[in-house]
């Protein structure tokens, strides 16, 4: 079978940098915000147009590899009156053979069913957006290419991190303004730390909270664009770290982007208004245990870029697909294993560790736990990577406190454990801080840290029937 000779502009090869420098530039607060509606392809299926209601602020063209008529077949023409195939479900936890769902069209389904998600639909459309771009960077000669600046020499490694943190929260922030509805600002650093070293780095924490409402249930809820029987509304707030392991970055290993999302109001009591124009108040928004999420993800930087996120009903899985370009359904509906047989800690902190805690690796790693079978240890040093081996092998994830370098744990809980427990619990999993479960704890400042246990439900049981729950502080 003769192929169809597709004409490629030269440009196109120039599509991951010209799409940084999109979200790099400084945006002007007059753009219309961007609909789903706005999007539309061209009749060539190699061409897509993102266009403002006023006027269009980027075009862009995506070279294929495969030929047009399959690309169009495989990914655009599928019928949805099949549930399996309209949200990918079914074959097991694996993807639907000769369905290929973008997260784009996934979404768009949700929200014709569930209109209560529409507020989420623009926000995961602007991380979708952001990821791609920091997924670019990282795997681009520019991205991990060392800085040169007369600090280098004294700290390498903590320039590095500090100038990729900043780059992906530049990313970050741009594309959740190109919505033209959401408020960003940066978190609060925390001056009274007295951590040194590594364990003192503070990321640029972004804070986005929604200046529209929008619908949140089925009674007496309004939702935007919706008949007015839905009633009372909600604003959103989302709290991200735009880059976990940027340290390991030049060593190419893992990074990845974590966030999670809160119904801003619930934030304050009695019916108190946050103040827009004050960074702090809107820090406030997001200091809710994360049993009152409403959805949290991460994006894995690695050999693949794959975005996995729960919006409260299963947690799924969209790798980054380079040839269109889009994100696509590759893992619906993930479940974590009952068991595993990997536990994934840092054991140079073990000497200060507690002693109950020591003896429950001790049988594990000799084999003379519950299943009489011994456990491996892999550790990344990247939690978005050694959680998302967890989640699709199974065992343990652990960073417990120790009495010399961290009293209190060493994770921050908004926006890096409480994410990723909702996460994992989702998908069949457990959590804890080592007195009660990680989705439990209220924090009091964005910066907290905490102990952090999480994993599979018969390793997390096991683990818990050994520690001393009031050993933990």
């Amino acid at each position: 079978m003769m192929r169809r000779n597709v004409k490629h502009h030269p440009w196109r090869r120039q599509l991951p940098i010209v799409s940084t420098l999109l979200l790099l530039l400084p945006l002007s607060t007059a753009w219309s915000p961007v609909s789903l509606k706005s999007c539309t392809r061209r009749k060539s299926p190699t061409s897509f147009t993102v266009q403002s209601p006023r006027h269009a602020f980027y075009s862009c063209s995506l070279r294929m590899s495969s030929p047009p008529d399959t690309v169009d077949e495989v990914y655009y023409t599928q019928s949805w009156s099949d549930p399996a195939i309209k949200y990918g479900l079914g074959g097991g936890g694996g993807s639907v053979p000769g369905a290929k769902i973008t997260l784009t069209r996934w979404l768009s389904a949700k929200v014709q069913d569930f209109p209560e998600l529409r507020d989420m639909e623009s926000l995961h459309l602007s991380i979708q957006m952001a990821c791609k771009t920091i997924s670019n960077l990282i795997h681009s000669s520019s991205g991990i290419a060392p800085a040169t600046t007369s600090d280098d020499t004294n700290n390498p490694r903590d320039n590095s991190m500090k100038r990729l943190d900043h780059i992906s929260k530049t990313i970050l922030q741009n594309a959740l303004r190109f919505t033209g509805r959401l408020r960003v600002v940066e978190a609060p650093r925390n001056e009274n730390s007295d951590e040194e070293g590594p364990a003192s780095h503070q990321p640029g924490v972004t804070i986005a909270y929604a200046l529209d409402q929008y619908g949140s249930g089925k009674e007496g809820r309004k939702i935007s664009g919706v008949d007015d029987k839905w009633g009372r509304a909600r604003r959103l707030a989302a709290c991200f770290d735009p880059l976990d392991g940027s340290g390991n970055a030049d060593a190419a290993i893992c990074t990845g982007t974590v966030f999670g999302v809160f119904d801003a109001d619930a934030g304050f009591k009695g019916g108190e208004s946050p103040d827009l124009t004050s960074e702090a108040s809107l820090a406030r928004a997001v200091l809710q245990p994360g049993n009152k999420l409403l959805a949290a993800g991460y994006c894995l930087y690695s050999s693949t870029t794959i975005l996995v996120f729960s919006l409260g009903g299963g947690t799924h899985g969209f790798t980054l697909d380079p040839t269109i370009n889009e994100f696509v359904l590759t893992h619906p509906n993930m479940k974590i294993p009952k068991r595993g047989n990997i536990y994934s800690c840092n054991e140079a902190y073990s000497e200060s560790w507690d002693e109950n805690f020591k003896r429950y690796l001790k049988t594990i790693k000799t084999g003379t736990g519950q299943t009489g079978q011994r456990y491996t240890q892999r550790y990344i040093g990247s939690m978005v990577g050694d959680v998302h081996r967890t989640l699709t092998y199974g065992g343990i994830f652990c960073y417990p406190s120790d009495n010399v370098v961290h009293p209190k744990g060493n994770l921050q809980l908004v926006y890096k454990s409480a994410p990723m427990a909702y996460i994992l619990e989702h998908a069949g999993g457990k959590s804890s801080n080592g007195q009660i479960g990680l989705l439990s704890v209220t924090p009091k400042t964005v910066h907290e840290r905490s102990p952090c246990f999480m994993g599979s439900p018969d390793d997390m049981d096991e683990l818990m029937s050994y520690i001393d729950r009031n050993a933990e502080n």
